[in-house]
């Protein structure tokens, strides 16, 4: 390649300024180095990229139809600076985010747009396990971050904080038997079958929350959600996510103490793992989001 970046700068700046005098001016260069740079571009290149003939320079067809590759180069070496001087400054390359629900992405969704913005160069990988294998990824290091629901156990290894409280709904379909009950006991929902979220793993937190002895155990909220949806059986599911399907799905009017169950959602990581910057600023941030909802629900 004989070309270099000053040139097509050069080249970038004449197009969208419309003469040369003009591109020097944006640059802070002379109008003779300008000059000088988008002829040198244009013996390297072997084609002339602007008509002389008038006043201004116009582009010509093969200018304009090269313009579009330089800016992309130019913005290519942009990122390359931008991404170089964020780990230089000790941004990680990756950061790795596992939420052990998917439907938490609503209010999720603000930080993240926060971190685009803050961190334009880094590169996020957003996964949905389930919490025994979320604290499996966290334990590993294959993940920096973790939000999940509050475990029975905690490996003692990880360091947790409160994010916020989630409430749970029993819910069916609107066909379900149990739906055209006007009270439903815990004795009733053991004679129907029940639809459990569960993960890669066995252990007590997988029978957390079972009250039938037939279960049909699924991987995803959203799956559950759909076997719900067809009658297939009845769920307890976080409030938030059954709220978004009340059209097809109804909340059982329970008759028993352990009617109203509330899970807590929490930050997890390890300790013995360092973050990097953008890791570190989500971390806070989810720390400092959860106390403005706890001062809310107060």
């Amino acid at each position: 390649m004989k070309y270099s970046l000053d040139q097509l700068s050069a080249f970038k700046a004449a197009a969208e300024c419309g003469s040369f005098s003009a591109a020097a001016r944006r640059l802070g260069k002379a109008q003779s180095l300008i000059s000088t740079a988008i002829a040198n571009l244009e013996i390297d290149l072997g084609v002339s990229l602007f008509h002389r003939e008038g006043r201004y320079p116009q582009l010509s067809a093969e200018g304009a139809r090269l313009l579009p590759e330089a800016i992309a180069i130019l913005q290519r070496c942009d990122q390359l600076s931008g991404i170089a001087h964020g780990l230089a400054a000790g941004q990680e390359a990756k950061l790795r985010l596992a939420v052990d629900d998917s439907a938490q992405m609503p209010w999720l969704g603000d930080l993240l747009e926060q971190l685009a913005v803050k961190f334009p160069y880094l590169e996020l990988e957003l996964l949905f396990p389930i919490m025994e294998d979320l604290h499996g990824l966290l334990l590993s290091g294959r993940v920096d971050l973790g939000i999940s629901y509050e475990a029975a156990e905690h490996p003692k290894e990880l360091a947790f904080h409160a994010l916020r409280q989630c409430e749970m709904q029993f819910v069916v379909s609107r066909q379900h038997p149990l739906a055209l009950q006007k009270t439903v006991s815990l004795e009733m929902l053991q004679n129907h079958r029940q639809l459990m979220v569960t993960g890669r793993h066995s252990g007590a937190e997988k029978e957390r929350f079972r009250y039938s002895p037939s279960v049909w155990w699924v991987e995803g909220d959203w799956p559950v959600l759909e076997l719900v949806r067809r009658g297939l059986g009845w769920a307890c599911l976080p409030n938030h996510f059954a709220d978004a399907a009340l059209q097809d799905i109804v909340q059982l009017p329970l008759q028993f103490s352990e009617s109203r169950l509330q899970v807590g959602v929490q930050l997890v990581w390890h300790p013995a793992h360092p973050l990097g910057l953008a890791g570190q600023w989500l971390k806070e941030a989810l720390i400092h989001k959860s106390s403005q909802i706890m001062d809310q629900l107060e």
